[in-house]
């Protein structure tokens, strides 16, 4: 795959991440490097660590380490982290024992690390009414099915949108995710506005 084409499936996938209102997503490509990732990640700030490989598929999880940290050190967010049997909250022991979770998903089809709803910045009344409801009796869905705050969610999916648009037009200007991020950089909302 072309850096170009790389970077446009890059933009689609990371746009709210890129833009700094989102604390991370996933990144799902097919037969590209480990190599071309860290390439394009390149100069960004951004941390991403690699959940998994299977086929020709590969997942990573692109993520603001010091904003996943914040994120990991509420204590609502610990507490929901314990009932799948975490017992460390540092980023790297966290994000250890969801490669493990999700490789097992994958493979051996154990139940769904509904907890990478949380470390995606989903609120966590949404992914726990995910789980309760079984995915049905949601009030909107868009990024994700909600169970509260719905107007609020529908807000961000809108901003989520916008900035996608804008970052898929900068990749197929050529731009790369750090000219992305720096594009982003002057019109950023916010700490309040994070989905944490």
């Amino acid at each position: 795959m072309k850096l170009t084409e790389l970077n446009l499936q890059g933009a689609r996938q990371c746009a709210p991440v890129l833009a700094g209102i989102k604390v991370s997503n996933l990144l799902i490509l097919d037969r590209v490097s480990p190599l071309a990732v860290m390439q394009m990640m390149d100069g960004t700030g951004l941390s991403f660590e690699y959940l998994y490989s299977g086929c020709s598929r590969r997942v990573w999880l692109v993520y603001w380490l010091e904003r996943l940290e914040e994120l990991l050190q509420k204590p609502e967010n610990r507490r929901f982290l314990k009932r799948f049997g975490y017992r460390e909250f540092s980023c790297k022991a966290v994000l250890a024992c969801l490669k493990e979770r999700y490789r097992v998903y994958l493979n051996e089809g154990e139940e769904y690390p509904h907890e990478l709803g949380l470390l995606l910045g989903y609120p966590l009344a949404d992914v726990e009414g995910f789980m309760k409801n079984r995915g049905r009796n949601y009030l909107h869905a868009g990024y994700w099915k909600v169970y509260a705050n719905a107007e609020e969610a529908k807000e961000t999916f809108a901003r989520y949108r916008e900035v996608r648009r804008e970052a898929e037009q900068l990749a197929r200007e050529g731009k790369g995710f750090w000219e992305m991020i720096s594009g982003f950089a002057g019109r950023r909302e916010p700490a309040a506005a994070w989905q944490a």
